[in-house]
């Protein structure tokens, strides 16, 4: 089973259901910062980019990192899987690099939205929270379902990827952790193993120890 079959029957079996409609808890706020696998799968679910460093293969910088932006998914807004989808080319700098080296590492940070700024905090302040993957960048198979997954997750979030250039050649890719780094407060990074990262699920946030006042309540309709 792959993560995001194994997520998603998660989500089915704890949430309630009501009325023919399950209750999906999700937060309002960032999590606590002793909460780091709760904190990098919230800051996953709640980026709609990242920063992407790959080894360069450019003639003149050879061998030197090299970093891009890129737009990204880890699932629909109501399913949180934790992996993330990039929609790739390989006419494309970064593209290019990974067809050689597929060692990548990419950053998230909630300076891209509004928390940020509304808590006075600097970007580069360890309270406005980033995560850090370094992975294996990975080629998913077009006759997978996890490709159409992707491709879902990716076209839900950034409808306009459906109308990129055909010739272009786009395709769904996604990074395999390694390691995973969170920096959220004073004190240096946390690193949270893999195993925590896919066991946390922020759709089903009910069982987490927060603040209820800290928690919104999502219905999604199933009928």
């Amino acid at each position: 089973m792959t993560y995001f079959t194994l997520i998603t029957a998660t989500v089915v079996t704890l949430c309630g259901f009501i009325s023919g409609a399950y209750i999906v808890v999700v937060p309002k706020n960032p999590p606590a910062p002793w909460q780091a696998a709760l904190m990098a799968r919230y800051i996953m679910h709640n980026s709609d980019w990242v920063s992407i460093a790959t080894i360069s293969t450019q003639k003149s910088i050879k061998g030197y990192p090299f970093v891009g932006l890129k737009s990204l998914s880890d699932g629909p807004t109501t399913n949180s899987t934790g992996i993330p989808y990039l929609y790739m080319t390989k006419m494309d700098v970064s593209g290019s690099d990974l067809e050689v080296d597929s060692r990548v590492t990419i950053m998230a940070t909630l300076a891209q939205s509004d928390y940020c700024r509304t808590q006075d905090f600097d970007p580069q302040d360890p309270r406005c929270a980033k995560l850090i993957i370094t992975g294996e960048y990975i080629k998913i198979d077009k006759s997978s379902l996890e490709y159409k997954f992707g491709q879902d997750s990716l076209f839900s979030r950034h409808p306009v990827m459906k109308s990129w250039p055909k010739d272009h050649e786009f395709f769904v890719a996604k990074v395999d952790p390694i390691q995973i780094d969170v920096l959220d407060f004073f004190g240096g990074i946390k690193h949270v193993t893999k195993e925590d990262y896919f066991n946390v699920n922020i759709t089903n946030f009910i069982n987490a120890d927060v603040e209820f006042n800290r928690i919104s309540v999502v219905e999604i309709i199933t009928d």
